[in-house]
């Protein structure tokens, strides 16, 4: 005897933008969408309450990473739903599911999440076309290759160089939850390699290198999952793992080489409001970039090494050495960067209070008033399409 299970319209409510871009998978993986739509949304709502076939095979694979140290990626994929913004068009999913799975999802959604069920179906859906569960089990399963060949290499004893430091980073990681606070991580290194501030800093950056984690963009002391502080960062608007280090680590938490990056990306977007020119002395440094963090001889070696790129120079006036900028020859990989950042945020120091940046008296135009993001690519324009003078400093043409 053969059962019929009496199907049922989804009848949920999901972004139309979201709706055809599901439709339009369903066409390039199948070449038609006839027949197809049910039995896709259906794949997908399984996929996301882990009851189709495949989720305990996910469950073993994430079993083998953990055991090597590793964070499992995308562990946090089942986030919250977001509903779309206020406006947006919206279509109502009549395809036919199972009546049982359709409870069972939607009983998740409300469980689990304080969304509609169609704003959770709708991210099944993107998880779905993005290549769903067969997609991330293949990407864990090519990690573990990766791992077994590089563990199998540091427990060989005729092999040199890498086998105690990774098989204690291995224990350190096998001590840590997925998300953990910076007094576990430290308590973790402190029982397995040692207390001192050297190996602390050392094993730091190692574990969370091969757990994939990072700060939480709103709690410096708690390090969660990759993916899933940039869906953080995204949903509430902060910098994430995406924006340059110097712009969503605690400054603990910078290594040098990403201090010296941000302070000159800090010091061209600080000079877009003065002609494109600046400078800035040991104090302003110290204090207004890096929030008075480091010493005076660690900020004096930073400044150097931030000299060392195209653009920066460094001088001494009245016995205190300083640091200028000339955008018109920096990088253009550095002016993008800052660029980018001014057009997010207003011109302000890490702790959030306004900064004016020193006028480079070599030619700068203290007169410039800084303006809105919306003009800082006209500033640039009018920066970088400066003509020289024989003074030797620099034409801005004004309108």
């Amino acid at each position: 005897m053969v059962f019929v299970v009496n199907r049922v319209k989804v009848n949920w409510r999901v972004p139309s933008s979201e709706w055809d871009a599901f439709l339009n998978h369903i066409h390039d993986k199948h070449g038609e969408i006839s027949g197809y739509v049910g039995r896709e949304v259906e794949r997908a709502m399984r996929e996301w309450i882990d009851k189709d076939d495949f989720a305990p095979i996910e469950q073993q694979v994430n079993r083998l990473i953990r055991a090597a140290g590793r964070t499992p990626a995308n562990l946090s994929q089942k986030k919250s739903g977001i509903d779309p913004p206020a406006g947006e068009d919206t279509t109502t999913v009549q395809c036919r599911v199972d009546p049982e799975v359709k409870d069972e999802f939607s009983s998740y959604a409300k469980s689990k999440t304080n969304d509609r069920v169609g704003a959770v179906l709708a991210r099944a859906l993107r998880e779905r076309r993005d290549g769903g569960r067969a997609n991330r089990v293949l990407e864990k399963l090519k990690r573990i290759s990766d791992d077994a060949e590089d563990l199998l290499a540091e427990l060989n004893p005729d092999e040199s160089g890498l086998g105690v430091r990774e098989r204690r980073t291995v224990a350190i990681c096998n001590r840590l939850g997925e998300q953990f606070t910076r007094d576990d991580l430290e308590d973790a290194i402190a029982a397995v390699a040692g207390s001192s501030d050297p190996t602390i800093q050392d094993y730091t950056g190692r574990v969370l290198d091969r757990r994939e984690c990072v700060q939480h963009p709103e709690n410096p002391d708690l390090f969660i999952p990759e993916s899933t502080a940039r869906e953080i960062a995204r949903t509430n608007d902060h910098p994430g793992p995406d924006a340059p280090a110097f712009h969503w680590k605690d400054y603990s938490s910078l290594s040098k080489r990403e201090k010296i990056q941000g302070l000159r990306v800090e010091l061209i977007r600080r000079s877009f409001s003065n002609g494109g020119k600046g400078q800035a002395d040991v104090a302003t440094v110290r204090q207004e970039i890096f929030d008075g963090k480091p010493t005076d001889g660690h900020t004096r070696d930073l400044i150097d090494r931030a000299a060392e790129a195209n653009g920066f120079t460094t001088a001494s006036h009245l016995g205190s050495e300083r640091i200028r900028v000339d955008c018109q020859r920096v990088d253009s990989d550095l002016l993008d960067t800052a660029k980018s950042i001014q057009n997010d945020s207003d011109p302000r120091d890490r702790s959030g209070n306004d900064v004016d940046l020193q006028a480079d008296q070599t030619g700068g135009n203290p007169g410039v008033a800084s303006g809105d993001p919306g003009e800082i690519d006209a500033q640039m324009d009018a920066i970088m399409s400066a003509t020289p003078v024989t003074d030797g400093g620099t034409e801005v043409q004004n309108d």
